[in-house]
């Protein structure tokens, strides 16, 4: 490959005009990520032995900790929508259209 052709590649990558997260920005959104995966543990821990169940010892139910890591994911929405990262409109848009396609695709209902 001849020097104007890499020449040529690299003009072509993409790099965003925006300015990027600041420190603090990265912070929120990297716990908002660590809390995301602590959801999805205890929503696998509650899938697999069901909500009364728990980790022995702890007195906490599976239910109750999932509960307990969504309300962690929430004050770190609450965070982001305070420090301008996202909006409550965005969070509501993103809501309806999830609830409509739950409607479509869901393949169980309560009786």
């Amino acid at each position: 490959m001849d020097q104007a052709s890499v020449r040529d590649n690299s003009n072509r990558r993409y790099v965003t005009p925006h300015a990027l997260p600041t420190p603090h920005e990265r912070e929120l959104l990297t716990v908002l990520m660590e809390e995301a995966a602590e959801i999805i543990v205890a929503a696998s821990k509650l899938q697999r032995f069901g909500r009364d169940d728990g980790y022995p010892g702890t007195g906490r139910t599976n239910g109750y900790d999932l509960g307990a890591e969504i309300g962690d994911l929430e004050e770190m929405v609450d965070r982001l929508v305070a420090a301008k990262i996202i909006s409550r409109l965005d969070i509501s848009d993103g809501k309806v259209r999830k609830a409509k396609k739950l409607s479509v695709y869901l393949q169980t209902h309560e009786n």
